[in-house]
């Protein structure tokens, strides 16, 4: 049997946090991927999605713009 640090062990349960990298689906054709910096923002056609708003959240969570866009 092989032994595992369990700090190195992939969580899906993990929260977002800065520094993180996410792929964003702006559509189900499009994908971007984008590192999270707490004061940065992403803009695009459906708002403006600040990335303060995105840490804490779980991996997979909709968040919406100031538009209203998700």
């Amino acid at each position: 049997m092989l032994l595992m640090d369990s700090s190195t062990k992939i969580s899906f349960n993990r929260c977002i946090r800065d520094g993180d990298l996410v792929i964003v689906y702006e559509r189900h054709d499009i994908m971007k991927a984008v590192k999270v910096c707490e004061n940065s923002v992403l803009q695009n056609r459906f708002g403006v999605f600040k990335h303060s708003d995105w840490i804490g959240k779980p991996f997979g969570s909709k968040v919406f713009s100031n538009k209203g866009g998700f």
